[in-house]
């Protein structure tokens, strides 16, 4: 073979820095008919579109303390999905929150590469949405899109690399947590869709404009973390894939022919000849070997697995195999194990498996509900938490752990600004024996553990300023736990006498300019991010009984106001606009 090293690097006119690309950034439109038809060939489908409240009689309400955003594998789209959501719908009265559609060719040029979102010229990603976007316990990415909205895939646009999926994911993460108020959201990633979450999760530029990420947990089920070089056995053209795509090739453990490491995953040179990134006989082994999409050809790639990422996220991985093998029939045992990959986690990922027999189980993990729901469960460890608030009604779940003899403990961690006395209230426990207790912010037990009594729970505690964990413990969980969820709420009250807070009210909540606070006298109100961090102090007139606040220059987002008064204070949630 006589490949053409290409060494020269070549930098693009279009091309535009990741900070300033995101800064470059909104929906492109489409006519509202593509976004809930979609087409495979010669057939015609129908999206999964979500239900507004009103349609549902339902009230707004979040199920979880963190919603879910699920992202599909290599050559599918959402729709994979709709087993599982549909039965979250129907099993929890889930709400799906809608659905992100992003094309990620959408110059349709298969030589070039970039992380430019459209209206930038020659941007590789144009990002469009459902018209209904709410607040939901659940949301789609969605890659199957072409370049003007419509569902399908004649760009291979969920075939694309996976620098650009992680850009997208970025976004979409972005509106959730815009969408929910929520400061965190759990990341569902099948095959490639959880490289996808991890290309998010391992570089900060993707990050948020608070140089956060956001991720409380990252669940992949079949996701190849050590690369899979099914393609190798044919099955990529067999099942329809583009052997050339940019996918693949971020995909490869090694390429066929040179043998060496897959450049995406595992890093060295931008290299294309005889010795690198070989993979096909004749003719271009890529349509672009530009790894990591800056329009530049070249670079030393530092791959995937030779990132760090934080240590304080719950990951879990879903692997399957069918009977008697170590594969999936496209994913290795030993692939599908984040832990061989990222050793020095504080926190291991867990391990579920499915087995079946057939030829391959890869496709069919999106709809394991078992497993999935293993996966979901809350977090065995403090420092893991998921944020609560206090007098919320939340669901919880008790499944089988990854040892079926160990119990599930669940933590939850919340915040408390007032002297109060706090009452978890539990109902619908199914599980034999829960417990339940209240933690200080080092772990020591406050007041004293409590059993449930048959489907319920109530545990009470007096509480002063700070953090806290709340624990829940199922001692013998079974394997039909998880089909009905578990509620609970910590109800509080003030422990002192004051009385200032009792009669007051606040409005708009929502605000977008201007709040107002009626009937209370307040010396200062203090205003907090979802961080922690104090944004804002407003000095007041203790003698007056109607404030109105200024809130027109803080972003849009969730934050705390901290009323005080001469001797007590409280804490309420604005939404800001």
């Amino acid at each position: 073979m006589n490949k053409i090293t290409l060494l020269v690097s070549t930098i693009f006119v279009f091309n535009i820095s990741v900070s300033i690309a995101q800064e470059n950034f909104q929906l492109k439109s489409r006519p509202t008919s593509f976004e809930s038809v979609g087409a495979i060939g010669d057939s015609i489908f129908n999206m999964k579109m979500p239900v507004s409240y009103e349609a549902k009689n339902a009230v707004i309400t979040n199920k979880l303390p963190y919603p879910i955003i699920f992202i599909h594998g290599l050559n599918s789209s959402s729709e994979t999905w709709n087993t599982t959501s549909n039965y979250l719908d129907s099993q929890y009265g889930f709400t799906f929150g809608g659905r992100f559609d992003f094309c990620l060719n959408a110059d349709n040029n298969d030589a070039l590469a970039n992380t430019n979102f459209y209206p930038t010229s020659g941007a590789d990603i144009a990002a469009f949405e459902t018209t209904l976007m709410q607040n939901g316990d659940y949301y789609y990415v969605n890659y199957d899109v072409d370049p003007d909205g419509s569902i399908g895939s004649s760009v291979y646009s969920n075939q694309s690399a996976i620098v650009k999926q992680g850009a997208a994911v970025k976004r979409a993460v972005e509106r959730v947590l815009e969408l929910t108020g929520k400061d965190k959201v759990i990341l569902v990633g099948h095959s490639m869709g959880g490289l996808a979450s991890r290309e998010y999760i391992q570089n900060s530029y993707n990050w948020q404009a608070d140089s956060q990420h956001h991720i409380a947990k990252l669940l992949t089920l079949g996701t190849p973390h050590g690369g899979s070089n099914a393609s190798d056995i044919g099955l990529g053209w067999i099942i329809g894939m583009e052997t050339h795509s940019e996918a693949l090739r971020d995909l490869k453990t090694t390429y066929y022919y040179s043998g060496d490491q897959g450049r995406y995953l595992f890093g060295e040179s931008e290299i294309n000849d005889s010795n690198n990134m070989n993979e096909h006989l004749w003719g271009d082994d890529y349509w672009n070997i530009d790894v990591n999409c800056n329009g530049t050809i070249g670079d030393n790639i530092v791959g995937l697995n030779q990132k760090t990422i934080d240590n304080l996220i719950d990951f879990t991985n879903v692997v399957g195999k069918v009977n008697g093998d170590t594969t999936d029939g496209v994913v290795t045992e030993t692939s599908a194990k984040m832990n061989n990959y990222l050793t020095n986690l504080q926190f291991p990922a867990k391990y579920f498996y499915y087995t079946a027999i057939g030829i391959e189980v890869h496709t069919a993990l999106t709809g394991r509900l078992y497993q999935i729901m293993q996966g979901l469960d809350e977090p065995n460890f403090k420092e893991l938490a998921f944020g609560i608030d206090i007098n919320t009604v939340y669901n919880g779940f008790t499944t089988v752990q990854e040892n079926s003899a160990d119990g599930d403990d669940d933590y939850f961690k919340f915040t408390v600004t007032d002297n109060i006395i706090a009452t978890l209230d539990m109902s619908a426990i199914v599980t034999s024996q829960m417990q339940a207790s209240f933690l200080d912010s080092a772990g020591n037990l406050i007041g004293s553990i409590q059993n449930n009594s048959g489907a319920t729970l109530s545990n009470t505690v007096t509480l002063a300023p700070g953090d806290y964990f709340l624990k829940l413990r199922s001692t013998t969980p079974t394997s039909t736990d998880y089909e009905t969820p578990y509620q609970f709420v910590i109800n509080t009250v003030l422990s002192t006498n004051s009385n200032t807070f009792e009669n007051f009210s606040y409005y708009p909540n929502p605000v977008k300019n201007k709040i107002t606070f009626d009937n209370i006298a307040l010396s200062q109100i203090k205003i907090y991010n979802t961080l922690g961090q104090l944004v804002a102090v407003k000095n007041l007139n203790i003698n007056n009984t109607q404030h109105q606040i200024d809130v027109s220059n803080l972003t849009k987002g969730v934050y705390l106001f901290v009323l005080e008064d001469k001797s007590s204070q409280k804490t309420i949630r604005i939404i800001k606009e």
